[in-house]
């Protein structure tokens, strides 16, 4: 069974994020990272992770490809993404650095979901 791994933002400014959340309800990063040109940070939010995310150039919406979405850890990685294609659900694949995948794909009302074959 997937389970949730984290739900991500779109961010302005990311330093600025990380203060507000840490001031405000003391949520500590619990890792950064890079993506091409966006700066993410996944912050530890008590029983879930929020994941930040910066994308220079993009001051008041998300870029394209919508980057607000819920990630789920799926151990079925490669089903999942089997069922996707039999269902001719468009997709998107994405190889980390340290080699696990990533699946983005739509839900039918559009909200953008990823899979992940490893957890962060």
């Amino acid at each position: 069974m997937a389970n949730l791994n984290h739900i991500g933002i779109y961010v302005k400014n990311l330093e600025k994020s990380l203060d507000f959340y840490d001031e405000l309800f003391g949520f500590k990063v619990v890792n950064s990272f890079t993506s091409g040109e966006a700066k993410i940070s996944m912050i530890d939010i008590g029983g879930g992770t929020l994941e930040l995310v910066q994308r220079p150039g993009s001051p008041a919406a998300p870029p394209d490809g919508n980057w607000s979405h819920v990630a789920l850890h799926d151990p079925k990685f490669d089903e999942t993404v089997a069922k996707l294609d039999e269902k001719g659900i468009p997709k998107r694949l994405v190889t980390m650095g340290n080699g696990s995948s990533l699946c983005f794909f739509s839900d039918l009302d559009g909200h953008v979901i990823e899979i992940m074959e490893k957890d962060f």
